[in-house]
This record gives C-alpha cells, structure tokens and sequence, in this order.
C-alpha cells in the first residue's frame, strides 16, 4: 500500500523525533501551568503575549506514532478516540485505527475517496462515524481480535450526499445524538452537507456489511428516519446538546437551534441566534457557546430564556494576527472547553461553570491541527488526554486539570451580574449595554438610589412611605378604585418646606413612573458623559500618539544628521583610533563573556544537561528506540511474508505456464492410443477371422489330424487364437 509504505518510511527520524519529544515531556514537568481570572462581561485574551498572572507551560507528550500532516487551518476533527482505538484520517481517505490495547495491532479503514472531514465515536461504544469533505457517511463496527491481532470492521452504514466542498467553503461536520434509554440497540446521528442538515436514526447492530446508498439533497427519498432540514445558505457546522434531543447549526452568520419534542419524529427550528457565527457548540444545555470562522471570538448565549441572551464574550486579540484557534472542544466531564492555537502552537484550556471564569495557556513543540480529547485518572492524577494530529505526528498531549480549573476561593459561588444579564436585550451586549447592566445588576445599589429619590419627594409632600403595597396606602387614605388621588392635607403636610404641589393630588403610579423616569434619564446622561469623556481620551491620547510620532522623528531626524556631521567632520582624522579602539573593545569583551561562561554558566549547563540526559532523555530516548525497533521488525516480518507469498504465486504461476504445452502433447498422445487400441480391438479380430475362415475353407474335408494328435476345433475369435498363443497357459501345465 503506497501511503502505509510512506508512512513507514517516516520512521527513518522516529529517533530524533522522539528525542525531542522527551525533551518536551521534560519542559512539561519542569514547571507547572498557572492561569488567570475570568467572568466578566467582556474579556479579552492575548494570544501572543500572556498576562503577568499567566505562567504558560509545556505539554507532556507521549508520542504515538510519526506521520507527517499537511498544515491546513481548517475547522475539521480529524482524529477520534475511545477506550480501545485512535483512528485519524490519512491521505486519498484511507482512516488508520490503532489499538490503545496493543500497540501492533493496527488497520485501515478503505471506503473515502477524498480527505476526512469528520471523525467521532458514538458514546460508550466502538460505533465510529467519519464523513469526508464530499459528503459520504459511513458508520462502522470496530472489534479487536488479539487472537489473529486483526481489528475487523463491520459497516452499518455507507450514505453519498454528493456535496461540492469546493462551492460551498465549508467542509462537512457531524455529530452524535445522546442514546435514548426507550430505543434501545438505536442511535442518531446529525451532519452539516452543504445548505441542509442531515439527520438519521439508525440501528447500531446489523448482520453483515450494507451497500453504498446515493442520496440527492434536493430531491431525498422517503426513507425510514431520515430527515433533511433546508438553509438558505451553506451550514458550517452543526452539533448536539449533551442530553436530550436537540441541535445547534451555524449558517448564514446565524446560530439556530433545532429541537425535537417527545413523540415527535422531525426537528423543528426554535430559536435564532442572531450573532455572527461560524462555529457552534454545546456547553450544557442551557447555553451555547458560538464562534467566528477562527474561532477568536466566543459569545456564551442562554438559550433559556423566551429570547436568548448573550452572557459573556471573550475575545482572542492578535497585534501580528498570529491567532487562528481550531477544534472547539468542551469537555462535560471536568467542565474545560479546550481550543488550538496553530499560528502560536498553543493551546488555550477556558474553565466554564454558566460562564468562562478562568483560562490556561500551554505551549507545544508542534502545531495541533486537530484533537480528540477526554478525561483520564493516571498515575499522577486526573487530567486531559489530547490524542492530536500535528504536522510532524501523532501524540498524545497531558493536560493536568488542576491547572485548568480556577483555585479555590478565587471565583465567586454565583458569578456577578449573571443573572442580570439574561434580563437584557436579545442583541450582543456592546460595551454602553454592559456598563448599564452593570448599573442594574447590584439590587441594593438601585434599591437604595430609588428610595432615596422617592423619601426625598416624600418628605416634601409629607406622604407616608409604602415601599411596595398599594392596598395600605389605599386603605391608610380611605381611597377606593374609582377615585385613586388624594390631597395633600390628608396626609397632615405641615412642614414649611413643602413643595407648591402638595395642595395638588398625588398619584402613587405617576409618582413611580416619574422616579423610573428620572433615573432612566439620568443614566443615559451618565452614558452619554462616559462616551464623550471616553472620545475625547481617546481622541488626546491619538493626538499625543501623533506628537510623540512627530518629536522621535523629528528628534531620530536631528540626531541622525548630527552623528553624521561628526563623524564626516572628525572621521578622517581619527578613524585609525577608532578602529583599533573598538577591536580593543570587541576583543577584551569577547575575552570576558568567555571567562564568565566558563566560570559561571558552564558548570551549571553542564550539570543540568547531565542530570537531564541521565534521568528523563535516555531513558525515554530507550524506550522510544525500542518501540521504533519493534515497529521495525514487525514491520519487516510482515513485508517478508507477503514477498514469499508473492513469490510462491508467481513460482507456481510459470510452473504452469511451462508444462502446458508437455499436458497438451501427453494429451494428444493418449488419445492417439485409445484410438489404435480402438481399431485393433475392432478391425484385427474381423480380419483375422476372415482369414481363419479361408484358411479353413481351403483344408480337404478328408484330411485329418496327423496320428496320435487330438483333434481340435479351428479357432473361431481372436481371444481363442490369443489363448492358444498364450505361453502362460503351456507353462501352467
């Protein structure tokens, strides 16, 4: 197989391959992760500069196998994994499972004829789906035989959607559905393909493989829990709710969320989330996570709510655009949603209870273009297994979740403002929106401001103070529902400060209402002021930017000119000083940074070094050498036994093309035979008879047998002629 041989190929560098990814396992345990605070509205990361309360670290790497990916910045999970196998898509479509069991079982899996687009295992068991960039589904069954040391597959499912990748933009994405308890031995699966969503139930148990079906999208066949749902314009991405049956799809810069009620067999469109969306996933269900095409900025969206609300968003800023985030993951298990940076090889893991409270930063040798992730106990304690496709191999990344999640005391139990949030408008919170709801999220701030402003114009009125109970202020005044207004006397106002108005009627709504009113007003102003006050900042700090600009350039200018001046002026004349000056200088520092290295730097690198190579690169360089050797020869045994194989059929082959002609000739040989024997067992006893019956016609009646001799009967058959012929017969007697 020519991509298995390339593949084996690659193993000529496995040695220092995994010399550097001890190296990087060494860097990773050599410091520990520490992150920063989040849960504001508004956040911002940077990705190529970490805060001060930010310490990035290594990933500890254990190396998988070396296979070389082209680089691609592409949304598409290229590689799944469960307990018992990692499979990642290759080239011309072929998929590669390994066993996590035994390490030199291993299979391919034939059927794509284009790159894999999506790879993902149904929950809990060996089902694996992939879907490739033209739209063909397959579902298969993969069982692990150790006795044979084969992995078979059976395949449940093989669906073409004939989708053009290439017109659309958008490579196709999948996704399963949770089991439902009441469909036992069922699943479903849902998948983006072109402008529509495809989505299918199916059993997960068959009796032998099925054959190829090719479905048209724009006209589908009435087919046993198959259901296509029409965009208006090509879907980016599609995913599912971690219970219950529900879907998000992004298409046309929108999210829309899909459900599917009890006893009902079709999705219907519930909601629309109206952000700019490429990519959408599931936290929980409750909120929704969405994406732009590079994944650099993340609305968290309640979905809850008769009109979601956005609650938080986080922004990815790049000065030297050196962002481009992959593979949006979250895990339900510890709560991390996990994201790839390839420009900056960085992986960026986000805590998320309800909203992004806390995010790490780790660092890789390589670019991860795509990862399959889940939550394992080792040795060491819990942590992320990220089983990733990079450009140079395929490793499994540790990520302890200790470092991921935020220490305890620092986040609140209930995030502030949150609440509040999912009260506002159904638009994205712009920064003039946040402040307000800053304004409103503390109760007692605004509970205090409005019964400040109510008592004062109460005490001018005199009015007694009823915080929220109409009826007693009704009942107090004797006032009926026909006649809500009451005079100012009844109320005993005796103070000189009165107001003009307290001979006036007071109603308690309009006086509510004016309040709300009053503060409403006062709050845009406060916006309005921090606006203009944040304009005329910004427009200073511009000018002063420009004036900074204008002083160096003028001041490098002048400087530059001056140094210039100099120079021409005193050069000639001092030139030959300078010269040997500077070599004087360039020589007694060069001297002394050696002195210092040696002294000082050297015993140091040189210990480290030492303690480095004896306890962590040569062993790990060991027992990398010895899985590549053992690769090797398994490798080796096996291209042997399919030479001799080879060679058998190809011996036997001209063995036979050689003694044709020698079965032709022995054939035609014994048929002449059979013929001869034909004729002689016909022809001869007919014309010997013949002659015995002349011969005896021609004897005289009168002549008899000679004296003393019996006489006999003339022969009448070539079988009596044979037998008195017949020498045995004479020696028998």
């Amino acid at each position: 197989d020519e991509d298995e041989d390339e593949e084996e190929d690659t193993m000529s560098t496995a040695a220092a391959r995994a010399l550097a990814a001890s190296v990087d396992a060494a860097m990773g345990a050599s410091s520990a992760a520490k992150g920063r605070v989040l849960g504001g509205l508004e956040e911002f990361i940077d990705a190529e500069q970490p805060s001060r309360e930010e310490t990035p670290s290594a990933l500890e790497t254990t190396p998988i196998t070396v296979y070389e990916t082209q680089y691609v910045e592409a949304q598409m999970r290229m590689i799944a994994v469960n307990d018992s196998f990692i499979c990642y898509g290759i080239r011309n479509g072929l998929i590669r499972v390994f066993s996590r069991q035994s390490g030199n079982v291993r299979s391919l899996l034939r059927g794509h004829s284009d790159s894999i687009a999506a790879l993902k295992f149904l929950a809990d068991t060996d089902v694996l789906l992939s879907v490739d960039v033209r739209g063909r589904v397959t579902v298969r069954k993969l069982t692990l035989d150790l006795a044979n040391e084969a992995i078979d597959s059976q395949t449940l499912i093989d669906f073409d959607f004939n989708v053009d990748a290439s017109a659309t933009g958008t490579p196709p994405s999948a996704c399963w559905l949770p089991l439902d308890s009441r469909k036992p031995g069922r699943c479903e699966f849902a998948l983006s393909a072109g402008t529509c969503v495809v989505c299918y139930e199916c059993a997960f148990l068959a009796a032998k493989d099925t054959e190829l079906v090719t479905i048209s999208l724009d006209a589908p066949p009435a087919m046993r829990g198959l259901q296509v749902i029409e965009f208006d314009a090509p879907v980016s991405c599609v995913d599912s709710a971690p219970e219950g049956r529900k879907l998000v799809a992004a298409s046309e810069g929108r999210a829309y969320v899909l459900v599917k009620a009890d006893g009902e067999d079709e999705f219907e469109c519930t909601d629309t989330l109206p952000w700019t969306v490429e990519t959408a996933l599931f936290a929980s269900a409750e909120r929704v996570i969405l994406g732009n095409n590079n994944n650099t900025e993340l609305v968290v969206v309640d979905v809850t709510q008769p009109t979601p609300v956005a609650v938080q968003r986080v922004v990815f800023t790049s000065a030297n655009d050196k962002c481009f985030n992959v593979s949006l993951q979250h895990d339900t298990a510890s709560g991390i949603v996990m994201l790839s940076n390839t420009r900056m090889n960085t992986v960026f893991a986000l805590h998320f209870r309800n909203v992004f409270d806390y995010v790490t930063r780790f660092e890789t040798s390589q670019p991860v273009l795509s990862f399959d992730s889940g939550k394992e106990t080792d040795a060491e304690g819990d942590a992320i297994k990220l089983f990733c496709l990079q450009t140079q191999a395929i490793q499994t990344l540790r990520m302890p979740i200790d470092a991921c999640v935020p220490p305890a005391g620092m986040i609140p139990s209930t995030p502030k403002n949150t609440s509040k949030m999912s009260t506002s408008s159904s638009g994205l919170l712009t920064p003039d929106m946040f402040m307000g709801a800053e304004l409103a999220g503390d109760e007692d701030e605004d509970d205090v401001k409005e019964d400040g402003v109510s008592g004062h114009a109460k005490s001018k009125t005199q009015a007694p103070a009823y915080e929220n109970d109409e009826e007693e202020y009704e009942e107090e005044y004797d006032v009926d529902d026909d006649d809500e207004m009451v005079s100012a006397a009844a109320s005993g106002a005796t103070t000189p400060a009165a107001i003009p108005i307290a001979a006036a009627a007071v109603d308690v709504k309009q006086l509510r209402a004016a309040i709300r009113s009053e503060m409403q007003e006062l709050l845009e102003e406060i916006r309005s002021e921090r606006r203009q006050a944040a304009e005329e900042r910004k427009a200073d700090m511009e000018r002063a930017k420009k004036s900074n600009e204008t002083a160096a350039a003028n001041l490098k200018r002048d400087v530059t000119n001056a140094i210039a001046t100099l120079l021409q002026q005193y050069g000639e004349s001092n030139a030959k000083t300078i010269e040997a000056g500077v070599a004087r200088a360039q020589s007694v520092a060069a001297t002394s940074a050696q002195t210092a290295m040696k002294s000082i730097v050297g015993p140091a690198i040189d210990s480290a070094v030492r303690a480095q190579m004896e306890t962590s690169v040569v062993p790990r360089f060991e027992l990398a050498c010895g899985e590549m050797f053992k690769q090797v020869k398994s490798t080796f045994e096996r291209g042997m036994s399919d030479l001799n194989s080879e060679l058998l059929a190809a011996r036997e082959s001209a063995i036979l093309s050689q003694t044709q002609p020698l079965v032709s000739g022995l054939r035609a040989a014994t048929n002449e035979v059979r013929q001869a024997a034909t004729v002689l067992l016909t022809d001869v006893p007919n014309q010997v008879a013949v002659a015995m019956s002349k011969a005896s016609a021609g004897v005289p009646a009168t002549m008899g047998a000679p004296p003393g001799m019996p006489t006999k009967s003339a022969p009448r058959s070539l079988a009596q002629i044979e037998q008195q012929l017949d020498p045995t017969v004479e020696i028998g007697k």
